[in-house]
């Protein structure tokens, strides 16, 4: 989408994403077009509109081979922060994380450049016991992305493993 839209998007409901061998659930708006990731893929995007591929919402999860606990939390910082300097054009505009004894979360907004075109993506990396959910909300642009914040916000609040 290329033109500048107004407003945010309109709710018409939503739904409950269930993948129970993934171990997770999540609550995306009705009309979002979805597709399983393919083999060796856990996981699933959503498109608010499925002509524009670029701006997304997906979900994957993985099944760790230890449990992890707050002992690995510098370890994992430091591998999440990696991931993100090896982005093209990476400019990291916020950055949180959540530790607790059960669930221990790192969460990033930033641009990078792909291709030609800069892209605006939110990843919010979960471990929980010996499971990782990875949640990605994207925007085509910046202002996609600002767009469709609304719903991405929504969704990203409301997993359950």
């Amino acid at each position: 989408m290329t033109e500048s839209r107004q407003g945010e998007p309109l709710y018409y409901g939503m739904f409950k994403h269930a993948d129970a061998k993934a171990g997770y659930a999540v609550w995306l708006p009705v009309g979002w077009t979805g597709l399983k990731m393919g083999k060796g893929h856990k996981g699933a995007v959503f498109f608010p509109e499925s002509e524009a591929q670029d701006t997304y919402f997906s979900c994957e999860s993985f099944k760790l081979r230890f449990a992890v606990t707050e002992q690995d939390v510098p370890v994992l910082r430091e591998g999440f922060n990696a991931g993100l300097q090896a982005l093209p054009g990476v400019d990291v505009e916020s950055q949180d994380e959540t530790v607790t004894p059960t669930l221990i979360g790192f969460d990033a907004r930033f641009t990078f450049v792909e291709g030609e075109a800069k892209r605006k993506r939110w990843v919010r990396n979960i471990y929980w016991g010996k499971l990782q959910i990875v949640f990605i909300a994207q925007g085509s642009t910046s202002a996609e992305f600002d767009y469709w914040l609304p719903m991405f916000y929504h969704t990203m609040m409301t997993f359950e493993v």
